[in-house]
């Protein structure tokens, strides 16, 4: 099956220049990832119940991490709740002289 995704244009040459590196097609990484995403275990949600709204710890990928630069107040937290929270609290720390 073939299908179209927007995917930014820092991201995408980032990839592509990884996957070069590495001898592989772009393709072939992204049918990896597809792969490995939905061989991982996904959260039990009620019928007509938002997945995003459960408090049920899940397994995260090992790259989740790395939305701790983008989020650093979000104690170990990257739903959006925890992302807002962590830009107001940087936002009011900036406001304090050090």
């Amino acid at each position: 099956m073939k299908a179209t995704i927007d995917i930014p244009d820092d991201i995408y040459r980032q990839v592509k220049a990884k996957s070069a590196l590495e001898g592989r097609a772009v393709r072939e990484v992204a049918i990896a990832l597809f792969s490995a995403w939905v061989e991982q275990p996904t959260a039990s949600v009620a019928p007509g119940g938002n997945p995003l709204a459960e408090k049920a710890p899940v397994s995260l990928p090992q790259w989740f991490a790395s939305l701790h630069k983008y989020a650093p107040n979000a104690r170990g937290r990257y739903d959006m709740d925890a992302i807002r929270q962590s830009i107001a609290h940087g936002r009011a720390g900036k406001g304090k002289s050090s």
